[in-house]
């Protein structure tokens, strides 16, 4: 259907139940066309499950020398468009609900990946030309993502020229659960939208003077309760 990516993605060791894996981070969008409105796009996260770590290590469950017999394709990625991780499953009851989500967080972990339709949410199944512009950005355990949808003005522009709409994503890297703003699990606490109109850049993470973690895109900056428990975090020193 025509999904282009020309944007590197972000990547992060992530430290899963199911063992330890690269999270590969990108949108699909096709920056030469913005106002498209037909290519269906979407948020992908990719399992990179060769980590080369050394199998020795105690927390370590996934064996390194195992590998793939073929590409991965869509059909390897588990959908987490309708959160049912987050519990949007529907179902009636404490009892039914948690072995929603239990199913559901099953399946994500035995997937290698997920991705979530950028589709109308207004209407599902429906699509309004939203997609990925940018590189996202993985922070503590957090996928940040931005995206344009064109032809949609922001609430708070209602008098102004249509620039489009612009979206911050904070997921769970884990399972694309919402993580920030809202106390709320639900679907549309997955994003924020932006004041300012037109195409967004690519989000960047700053820790102000007093210690608060705070996230910018262009010139709109908020300050974001995203922490996620503690993470291990390891870098490699490359010299040139």
């Amino acid at each position: 259907d025509n999904r282009r990516f020309y944007y590197p993605p972000d990547v992060a060791l992530v430290d899963a139940p199911e063992g330890k894996y690269h999270a590969l981070l990108i949108s699909s969008g096709y920056r030469a066309h913005p106002l498209n409105e037909v290519i269906h796009d979407r948020i992908y996260m990719i399992k990179d499950r060769k980590t080369g770590l050394i199998t020795s290590n105690a927390d370590y469950t996934y064996d390194p020398n195992s590998s793939l017999t073929s590409s991965l394709t869509e059909a390897d990625l588990h959908n987490v468009t309708a959160n049912l991780a987050g519990g949007d499953s529907g179902a009636q009851g404490d009892v039914d609900a948690d072995a929603a989500r239990d199913a559901e967080l099953s399946n994500i972990s035995n997937a290698e990946g997920w991705y979530i339709d950028l589709e109308d949410e207004d209407n599902p199944g429906s699509w309004i030309g939203e997609k990925g512009l940018a590189e996202p950005l993985i922070l503590e355990g957090v996928a940040i993502v931005t995206t344009y949808t064109p032809n949609v003005k922001a609430g708070d522009n209602v008098c102004g020229p249509n620039e489009g709409l612009g979206r911050v994503f904070y997921l769970d890297i884990l399972d694309a659960t919402p993580a920030f703003p809202g106390d709320v699990d639900e679907r549309s606490e997955r994003h924020i939208e932006l004041v300012r109109g037109g195409i967004p850049s690519s989000p960047g993470g700053m820790i102000t003077k007093d210690g608060e973690p705070t996230v910018c895109v262009d010139t709109e900056c908020s300050l974001v309760d995203i922490g996620l428990g503690i993470r291990k975090t390891y870098w490699y020193e490359v010299e040139k």
